[in-house]
């Protein structure tokens, strides 16, 4: 069968994107090129470096979701999940990229990325974590690892073929399809998609790290087979990506559901926070908000769901009175903390900072070191003017969670505050946490060279200097 004519100008600009991306990924990460894995053995530092430049392309090239609220629950309800799998110290990485297709990933490493559109095709929380535990279990059963270990392929070349389609869906999901499964880079995609084996094999250990979870194993079942139905009955295969990394059929699915107990189908399905989660990534990745806001607001059945997303697009229109409205009539009888997060920004977006930093302030009582709220607070209280409190509260969130989203709001208070070495200091671990380590150094170079530091901060700045110089030669020499 010929090549479509998208396929051949796809496979024609590939070696240039191909570069474009690796340029990038070095650009950003000053990270080495990893080498074929048959030259050396792929061990879990090199895995490491994969991880690290697989994500920082990612990174660099695709947007991500930086929503509080939606981070928090995809991280939280993934670590919850990996407690419960046969690794459960493993370190993994959860984010979600702003793509409308359907589909998610593993990358090297333990970086697990779920497009906007999975979360939005997924009716509730089971479906969604059915999905992020079958992901779980590709990595800790080393699936990824294992294929490119026996890959006759360069670990570099693949991934970046990969990350080029993942570049080009974001902006035309059809070019990425073709990228990703035409031409030449179907080879080198055959190589690392996961076998047969690999798929029952996560099947099986997802479904028991959803029954130990106490969520509803029906979900991943469920999913699966409203994936097919959907490309049985709409012909859009090539829309749902997932389907072409993860191949599929309903024998798979029906051996899916065999595994499932009856008492376990009576396990929780869903939850609010979820559903709340799908309602923001709508808002935020809807196309055309003014359209998506008359329709909520011509809906006759209405629910506590409905309520929150209308407050949402309200928000989004830039029409916070009416969101004001609507979300204060929500809190009467929903308790949810989101709800009053959201109420605070459309107090917020109206200019309204009293009411807002009262919201926020209580809520803190309720709920402290709670992300969502301890960052928005912080932000409030450094547009306050109130830089101290600021830095005490960030500091006192520190000391349960290390997030760069902390480190990065600390330093803006630091520099409200005029504390230029401390700022610096607050970036290089943000820039740290994110992968950048030689920036992270350069960070702390420039807080050395600030006037009337303390001989102990001297001395600490100079400890991390080395420490963060030596990653950097470790990383350069492999």
């Amino acid at each position: 069968m010929k090549k479509s004519s998208l396929t051949r100008s796809i496979s024609g600009k590939f070696t240039a994107l191909f570069l474009a991306l690796l340029i990038t990924a070095s650009g950003h990460a000053e990270l080495p090129t990893l080498g074929d894995p048959t030259q050396q053995n792929f061990t879990p530092f090199n895995e490491y470096l994969m991880g690290k430049q697989f994500y920082l392309t990612l990174k660099a090239n695709v947007p991500f979701i930086d929503d509080l609220e939606v981070n928090d629950f995809v991280t939280n309800l993934g670590k919850t999940l990996v407690s419960y799998s046969d690794f459960p110290d493993k370190q993994f990485k959860f984010f979600v990229i702003k793509i409308n297709s359907i589909n998610a990933f593993a990358g090297p490493d333990a970086y697990l990325g779920f497009h906007t559109g999975l979360i939005l095709a997924a009716k509730n929380e089971s479906e969604f974590a059915g999905v992020m535990a079958h992901e779980i279990a590709h990595v800790t059963q080393r699936h990824l690892a294992r294929a490119l270990t026996d890959s006759s392929s360069s670990p570099a070349a693949m991934f970046a073929t990969i990350l080029a389609g993942i570049l080009l869906a974001s902006q035309n999901p059809d070019a990425g399809a073709a990228l990703i499964y035409g031409g030449q880079a179907a080879l080198i995609q055959s190589q690392i998609n996961f076998t047969r084996a690999n798929e029952h094999e996560a099947d099986r250990i997802g479904i028991n790290i959803l029954k130990n979870a106490q969520i509803n194993p029906e979900g991943m079942a469920s999913f699966f087979e409203t994936l097919l139905k959907y490309a049985d009955a709409n012909n859009i295969l090539s829309q749902i990506e997932y389907l072409r990394t993860h191949p599929l059929n309903s024998t798979r699915v029906a051996e899916a559901r065999n595994r499932i107990n009856t008492e376990n189908r009576e396990l929780r399905s869903d939850s609010l926070d979820f559903q709340f989660t799908k309602a923001r990534v709508l808002v935020q990745t809807h196309t055309n908000p003014e359209q998506l806001l008359t329709q909520l607001e011509q809906r006759e059945n209405t629910d506590s769901v409905s309520e929150y997303t209308l407050g949402l697009a309200y928000i989004r229109n830039r029409k916070p009175q009416q969101a004001i409205k609507t979300l204060t009539a929500l809190t009467h009888k929903e308790s949810h903390p989101w709800v009053k997060l959201a109420l605070s920004d459309a107090y917020s977006a109206s200019n309204q900072a009293e009411p807002a930093m009262k919201i926020l302030q209580s809520l803190h009582t309720l709920y402290p070191n709670y992300l969502p709220v301890s960052i928005r607070l912080a932000r409030a209280l450094i547009d306050d003017k109130q830089n101290i409190e600021a830095i005490n509260l960030l500091n006192q969130l520190l000391r349960s969670q290390k997030k760069p989203v902390i480190y990065s709001t600390l330093a803006k208070a630091y520099f409200a505050e005029k504390n230029i070495s401390l700022a610096l200091e607050a970036t290089s671990y943000e820039y740290e946490l994110e992968g950048y380590i030689k920036q992270a150094a350069q960070q702390i170079e420039n807080a050395l060279q600030q006037e009337n530091l303390k001989p102990l901060t001297v001395q600490r700045l100079q400890a991390r200097k080395q420490v963060l110089m030596e990653q950097v030669l470790k990383e350069s020499k492999l």
